[in-house]
């Protein structure tokens, strides 16, 4: 029958996953679902005053929290096509994202206190579809998206501690199965951030080995 001293001596000697470093935005680092988050409310401030819209035939979209907003800005999970009717609107969807190892098996070194540390890179992107009545309304919207993004890079990147946040690409104009009476033009924004972890490895108990055991081998 075995002890409980014995279960927390196994217990100390598993690795221990130390608390993550705090992030700006997150105790838990950067995450993609943040990065979400961060587009629209960036959005949501850009269309908020028509003073800050450069393009002057979009300055009456005027976003607002409530239904009669003059543009509508949502990621892919809440939108809703009923909900958009005829107006303009930014849906922001998440694509997927890649780990980029740092080094050899992630390792970068062993801190003061002895603790193994870790870090490796999430390279992914975000689209920005832009919906708008006409083929060349929706091409003005994703230009003063896309310049948005270009100009503001640097600063976010820097703000969100980010190796990289760039405007990839304006795709080609097209039609949304969910929204027929919009053409939509995808604005792809490409973002890379490092994860870092600690790990604090116990030293192994030393084990009682049987001479019978030795014997039977």
């Amino acid at each position: 029958m075995s002890n409980g001293s014995s279960s927390s001596s196994d217990s100390n000697a598993r690795p221990q996953l130390l608390p993550p470093i705090p992030g700006k935005l997150c105790a838990f680092g950067m995450r993609p679902l943040l990065l979400t988050g961060y587009l629209v409310d960036h959005l949501e401030q850009h269309f908020s005053l028509g003073a800050t819209i450069e393009e002057p035939d979009l300055r009456s979209l005027i976003w607002r929290k409530t239904d009669d907003t003059g543009i509508l800005i949502s990621t892919e999970s809440d939108w809703r096509p009923t909900t958009t009717g005829k107006r303009p609107a930014i849906i922001v969807k998440r694509n997927s994202y890649q780990n980029v190892k740092k080094g050899i098996n992630n390792f970068v070194g062993t801190t003061k206190q002895g603790f193994d540390e870790f870090a490796s890179f999430w390279v992914g992107s975000h689209t920005l579809f832009c919906l708008q009545g006409t083929g060349a309304s929706a091409d003005l919207l994703a230009t003063e998206v896309q310049r948005e993004f270009t100009q503001f890079g640097p600063i976010i990147r820097k703000y969100l501690d980010l190796h990289a946040f760039v405007v990839h690409e304006v795709g080609p104009r097209s039609e949304l199965e969910e929204a027929h009476e919009h053409s939509a033009v995808p604005v792809t924004i490409g973002w890379a951030y490092e994860e870092s972890w600690q790990v604090f490895q116990h030293s192994m108990p030393i084990r009682k080995i049987l001479a019978s055991f030795l014997l039977n081998c």
